[in-house]
């Protein structure tokens, strides 16, 4: 038997200085470096791959022929053998004639005559292939940190930038902007098919929307959301970025959105459609905090009012088709905390309010706190101006008054008063359900359109309940507030769709409603999962419908609707409230896919523009608005591979 030390003299020697039981095509082969000799067993050669150290693999193959050997290396190291195939430069020689084989013997051990190559050596292999590696490495961290930060692609041109990376890297190069623009290119047409195929599996879709402009340019964004009916969690994508042209009028904005929904082929299965004004995300920061002086102000960006352009008539002759429209449920309960209580507050409480808010609007102005905590949050636009000033006032009066009048006193505040503080603990008190409310509302993953009536409902039941006790708080401002509620949500309290979404909510059920709306209710209830049965069956049957409507013997229609009805019975009878216990309701967990896929906010979209509120500079304006329309997309909706 031959051991490897045999085996490399034999490769010092021409193949017709060997025995000729000693000849084999491996000894000659230019990938030999990458395998390790065991032995020769009959007709074969043993070797065992380096490549898959640490895991032994033994690998036999002919002494005539490589190709078993090859065919592992293309199968299961396609990456590092395109390497080395590249690298390993062949020297041309002259052919070498074969020996004639006379006699059956030098038949048996004649094999075809391999070219000499210059093999280099496996250390430098290694070593270029951990240099390919790191170049790969490189180039990825580049591209991450042009997309995260939304840097110009011009960027990788500028000289500095190029010996930056060259020095930090130890000599890697920097990918090309074609390059760049390339990948960018093939990553966002990969996670759009991959968008295409996660939206086709979804029943219902909801989408949400705004506008905003920077740079007197105007940008429309869209996010698209669906509840997984695996485990009912909603799953949110980002959908478009894209830039309006023109005047903002609704044939514009309507025929964008309806173009969106066109290339991913869901117009017909959105419930609804979720816009924000979004006025009062501009003014969310503007009051109570620090604001350092910014040296362009003319760069800032703003929303703009979608309810109102799509309120408007389109032109004479348009045709478009939107899906049911449906106003952000945390920016009107906003208005109501930022335009009815504030006047109220404002009539009825003398001056003791407006006093109480200008000392607590100086006082964050000279700690700073406030200030550096909603840069954090004003990365998130979720939060609300009034939901930021509510929880800079609960924390203040978690001070006791000692602790209060020193920080007035470091400060240079003048000191809050007796009758002050017992305004802002009455404030922090009352309006507490109002906070709990808006936090409800600004969820994502288990906000339901199903909480908009319950939530409300009880948000009047515990304001009504302050009434008559509090000094401060009378009853016109609290019933102020109330009124506002009903004014601004009447839409959604006469809301079929909104009324069937709390019923399929397993935590509501038709506890919420009085007697008379309660089985009215429950009949709509019944209904509907009727009607959804008998979908199921005409779609099931098909040919077999007409028989099934003559024919009364054994299974049928009627013992469909009698099983469905009596699944509506089984459910609303049940106390459990967690989402799980809707496995066992088939029918009310299609409705609740249905009516509870439509969202109470349109924060999501919101987060979208956050991300690209970074541009609004002149250096990362230089993007054009399909470059930034890719980064902002891949950013939000992760690279492909990541879907």
């Amino acid at each position: 038997m031959i051991d490897s030390k045999e085996l490399c003299s034999m490769t010092e020697m021409t193949e017709y200085e060997m025995e000729p039981s000693q000849r084999n095509v491996f000894t000659a082969w230019q990938y030999r470096h990458l395998f390790t000799f065991q032995n020769l067993r009959g007709k074969n050669v043993v070797v065992m791959c380096n490549l898959c150290l640490p895991k032994v693999n033994l690998l036999s193959t002919s002494r005539y022929s490589t190709s078993n050997l090859k065919k592992h290396l293309e199968r299961r190291h396609t990456g590092l053998f395109e390497v080395f195939k590249t690298k390993i430069p062949r020297v041309k020689q002259d052919k070498i004639l074969e020996p004639e084989p006379s006699t059956s013997d030098q038949l048996m051990y004649w094999e075809p005559s391999v070219k000499e190559v210059k093999v280099e050596a496996a250390g430098q292999f290694e070593h270029e292939v951990m240099q390919d590696e790191s170049q790969a490495e490189v180039d990825s961290l580049i591209f991450n940190f042009i997309m995260e930060d939304l840097q110009p692609l011009s960027l990788l041109e500028q000289p500095a930038f190029r010996k930056l990376i060259e020095g930090i890297s130890g000599g890697m190069t920097v990918m090309t902007r074609e390059t760049l623009v390339e990948r960018l290119t093939r990553d966002q047409t990969q996670m759009r098919e991959e968008l295409k195929a996660k939206l086709d599996d979804a029943l219902y879709v909801c989408t949400t929307v705004d506008i905003w402009t920077a740079h007197k340019k105007s940008y429309l964004s869209m996010m698209c959301h669906w509840v997984d009916p695996n485990d009912l969690l909603r799953k949110s994508v980002a959908l478009a970025c894209t830039r309006i042209r023109g005047r903002l009028t609704y044939d514009t904005v309507a025929s964008k959105i309806h173009e969106v929904h066109v290339a991913y082929s869901i117009e017909n299965k959105v419930q609804a459609m979720v816009t924000d004004s979004g006025r009062c995300r501009v003014q969310a920061f503007h009051e109570f905090l620090y604001v350092e002086d910014q040296e362009d102000e003319g760069e800032q960006w703003e929303f703009v009012d979608v309810n109102a352009l799509l309120a408007t008539p389109p032109q004479e002759g348009a045709v478009i088709f939107l899906p049911p429209h449906q106003q952000c449920v945390v920016h009107l309960l906003s208005l109501v905390a930022t335009e009815d209580l504030v006047k109220a507050l404002a009539q009825h409480t003398d001056s003791v309010y407006s006093s109480a808010m200008a000392k607590c609007s100086t006082l964050w102005s000279k700690v700073h706190q406030p200030s550096e905590a909603i840069e954090d949050k004003k990365r998130d636009s979720r939060i609300t101006r009034w939901s930021f000033e509510y929880k800079a006032v609960d924390d203040l009066m978690s001070l006791n008054y000692v602790q209060l009048t020193e920080l007035c006193d470091q400060n240079g505040v003048a000191k809050m008063l007796l009758n002050e503080v017992s305004f802002l603990k009455e404030y922090v008190d009352v309006l507490k359900p109002l906070a709990i409310s808006l936090n409800l509302f600004q969820g994502e993953e288990r906000c339901f359109f199903g909480l908009a009536i319950p939530t409300l409902l009880t948000l009047k039941q515990k304001l009504s309940e302050k009434i008559n006790t509090t000094s401060f708080f009378s009853s016109n401002v609290i019933n102020a507030v109330l009124a506002g509620i009903d004014r601004r949500f009447a839409p959604i309290f006469s809301s079929q769709t909104a009324k069937m979404a709390a019923a399929t909510m397993p935590q509501f059920r038709l506890w919420w409603l009085s007697g008379a709306e309660r089985e009215e209710l429950r009949t709509t209830l019944m209904a509907e999962a009727a009607h959804l049965d008998l979908d199921n069956e005409e779609a099931d049957n098909g040919d077999y419908k007409l028989e099934d409507d003559f024919f009364n013997f054994g299974p049928g229609g009627s013992s469909n609707r009698q099983g469905s009805k009596g699944e509506v019975l089984r459910y609303l009878d049940g106390t459990t409230k967690t989402l799980h216990c809707l496995r066992d309701f088939p029918s009310i967990n299609k409705l609740f896919l249905k009516f509870n896929t439509v969202l109470t906010s349109s924060a999501p979209v919101d987060r979208l523009f956050s991300h690209g509120g970074g541009f609004c500079t002149p250096q990362q304006s230089c993007l054009s608005d399909e470059h930034l329309e890719q980064m902002l997309l891949l950013r939000y909706n992760g690279l492909p591979s990541c879907l």
